[in-house]
């Protein structure tokens, strides 16, 4: 008779432990899913403010062209000297060799950089599956606490945004800010959410296997930055 107590109070505790499993994943499923339909409806809605951005532009262009094809057929307007010389935009030296002044060489080499990081941050972007928490900054409505715990806080808009201001001079140092995102998913999800620092690490592992990827194209603009 104790023997069954026993084992009824075994069975008992593990239906207990079962149900409390169903239950952590029902949560992290709910809150990977509220994360993501408010992150599409942010998007759906600066889509939509962007279309009407871009239709009020295209408006006043054509307003400004109706403009400007009145006054020219009313003289207005001078005609523009044809025989005018241009400016050259670069300098020529001595011997009419093509000279770009050093700034130029650096700015061109931060500019192919750019434009190498920016296509690796939208690939990693367009990997919804893995990429969606990461896509923008942690709000407090989503986690209160999430700067009292991380204190480096990265997403991939905000390297993205830093990429364009050529902030970055080497790989390996967009690199770190993808493996900040990578480290922060742990720091703050590990026990809270254990489902979420896969996606960071499958995340750091595609943009590693995109450096190796575009190695050639980056040893050639970072070269171009240190020659400078």
């Amino acid at each position: 008779e104790r023997m069954q107590e026993e084992r009824a109070r075994r069975l008992y505790e593990e239906e207990m432990r079962r149900i409390e499993e169903q239950d952590r994943l029902a949560d992290l499923r709910k809150y990977q899913e509220d994360i993501r339909r408010e992150r599409e409806e942010e998007e759906r809605r600066k889509a939509m403010k962007k279309k009407k951005k871009k239709k009020r532009t295209t408006d006043l262009k054509d307003e400004y062209f109706e403009d400007f094809r009145a006054k020219r057929n009313n003289r207005l307007l001078p005609e523009r000297d044809r025989t005018a010389k241009r400016k050259t935009i670069v300098e020529l030296g001595r011997y009419g060799a093509e000279y770009v002044p050093p700034t130029k060489r650096r700015r061109g080499g931060e500019v192919g950089l750019a434009n190498i990081l920016e296509n690796i941050v939208e690939t990693l972007k367009e990997k919804r599956d893995i990429s969606y928490l990461f896509l923008k900054p942690v709000s407090k409505k989503e986690a209160p606490d999430y700067l009292n715990i991380v204190k480096s806080p990265m997403d991939l808009s905000t390297i993205r945004e830093k990429v364009r201001r050529l902030e970055y001079k080497d790989r390996q140092e967009f690199r770190h800010d993808v493996w900040q995102i990578t480290y922060n998913a742990h720091l703050y999800n590990d026990r809270r959410n254990p489902g979420i620092p896969p996606l960071a690490d499958q995340l750091l592992e595609i943009c590693d296997y995109l450096l190796d990827e575009n190695a050639d194209g980056l040893e050639e603009a970072e070269a171009s930055i240190r020659d400078t």
